[in-house]
């Protein structure tokens, strides 16, 4: 509280300014973005069923990237069931470069589509 009673009425100066707000935990990045940073992609390998029905579908993956440019928790979002889990099991290989905030690596999430029909080689089981 500054209480003046006479002329001039002095406010003392602050100092140091305003304080930094510490970088966001978690930013959201745009699935464009999240690819530019992929360094590794890997195939998904497709069930004895997935390779003679020869399904083609886009599966959307939500994930986290670490500060290291490893995948957090994969969640399928959409696409067929019977190929949802060799694609977790693809994208839990995909490696990324650190995405950087201010100069220092953050942890980040976004979703990436794969594409089932084009995205993979169909190894025997």
């Amino acid at each position: 509280m500054l209480l003046c009673f006479a002329a001039p009425c002095v406010v003392p100066a602050q100092t140091g300014g305003a304080p930094h707000a510490p970088p966001p935990s978690v930013v959201r990045i745009s699935p464009k973005v999240a690819e530019k940073l992929l360094i590794h992609k890997a195939d998904f390998v497709c069930s004895t069923l997935g390779r003679y029905t020869r399904i083609e579908a886009i599966v959307i993956v939500a994930i986290g990237i670490d500060k290291n440019g490893d995948v957090l928790h994969p969640t399928v979002v959409s696409g067929p069931q019977i190929v949802r889990k060799a694609v977790l099991d693809a994208v839990r290989k995909y490696k990324y470069k650190p995405y950087l905030l201010n100069g220092n690596a953050v942890e980040v999430e976004t979703t990436v589509s794969v594409d089932t029909g084009r995205d993979h080689f169909c190894f025997s089981d």
